[in-house]
């Protein structure tokens, strides 16, 4: 559903405003509403439950994103990070057929009294169940092991919106790479050709590092041109560790798998970079409640520039993340132009 609009946000949240009515998300979870959601109609008793619930959480997730936007960054991480968990809720009790508000009672991630530390970077989330658990599972079909512990700084590194400065600001690569195309040259036997915007395959290598054990460089590059990154014939289906994404305000790229710590040992899984937006605002929603002394050094920027980046993060993650939950409600993809004119 493409929408042509001088005010994209503002566009955006009118579509998702329309669903505050009880009425109409009756009619969305009747599937009486367009998009093409596949999820079966509740009945009875639980579809009046189901409406009423989807409609004020979509009501107080706006409410919480409009304070947001009239306090300053020594708070308004914390009224963004509720907006998200309202929206959350929102679309488990949207698309989950048997759960109501009851079920989830807590946002699903903790902090680490024992690891805290002086610096953001640093800051973790721990995934106990609850809502998150529940909103991946909905959104992406899986759920991560109980215990596994996300870093701020890594959840950072899968965003793309903020990949160029992200390698600026940190002396490291971010693990995504800007895409020029992608595509499926046969199946049997697979064989999968990369097209992204880098001059090496060691670039692509070092953003995401387990493209080295499964593509090689396309043969026939002409020197200083973009490289093709053709597959080994020992990749036999598409890898878990990447995925295609393509940002709401336009471009496309290939995003490597996020980082995580469970029991000690680092694994590694694809999440969406609107998805990981949960946890990011979770921990600086954290800084803010309950390590005042450490988020007023962030915000003075005394010691550290990282502010900047959050910035930045913020103004990227308030865009697409409830972007991505009218997509998930609707069961279709909603994108917005700004028009132009011709001289």
């Amino acid at each position: 559903m493409l929408t042509w609009t001088d005010q994209p946000y503002s566009t955006m949240w009118a579509h998702l405003r329309l669903l505050s009515h009880e009425q109409n998300a009756r009619r969305l979870l009747q599937n009486n509403m367009g998009g093409a959601r596949t999820q079966p109609a509740p009945q009875s008793i639980l579809l009046d439950q189901k409406a009423a619930q989807l409609s004020y959480c979509v009501l107080q997730a706006y409410e919480y994103y409009q304070a947001a936007e009239s306090v300053t960054i020594n708070t308004s991480p914390l009224l963004y990070f509720y907006g998200m968990l309202s929206l959350a809720k929102a679309t488990i009790i949207a698309n989950d057929p048997d759960k109501l508000l009851d079920d989830i009672r807590f946002h699903g991630l903790q902090h680490d009294k024992a690891r805290r530390t002086n610096t953001v970077e640093d800051q973790v989330a721990i995934l106990n169940g609850g809502v998150f658990d529940d909103f991946i599972n909905v959104v992406a079909g899986f759920r991560f092991p109980r215990g596994a512990t996300f870093g701020f700084k890594v959840v950072l590194s899968i965003s793309p919106e903020l990949s160029n400065m992200y390698e600026r600001y940190y002396p490291e690569k971010a693990r995504c790479i800007y895409l020029y195309n992608i595509e499926t040259l046969s199946k049997d036997p697979y064989k999968l050709r990369v097209l992204p915007q880098v001059r090496t395959k060691e670039e692509a290598y070092a953003r995401i590092p387990e493209l080295a054990n499964d593509f090689d460089a396309e043969a026939g590059v002409h020197a200083g041109q973009a490289i093709s990154l053709i597959s080994k014939p020992t990749l036999r289906q598409p890898p878990e560790y990447f995925r295609p994404y393509a940002p709401v305000v336009g471009g496309r790229y290939i995003v490597g798998s996020l980082p995580f710590m469970l029991d000690g040992a680092q694994d590694t899984c694809y999440l969406s970079p609107p998805v990981s937006d949960y946890i990011s605002m979770y921990i600086l929603s954290d800084c803010v409640r309950y390590q005042q002394e450490l988020w007023g050094s962030v915000v003075q920027g005394k010691k550290t520039g990282v502010l900047g980046m959050i910035d930045l993060l913020i103004a990227v993650s308030k865009r697409r993340f409830p972007n991505l939950i009218l997509d998930q409600l609707y069961g279709e993809t909603f994108e917005y132009g700004s028009p132009g004119r011709l001289m």
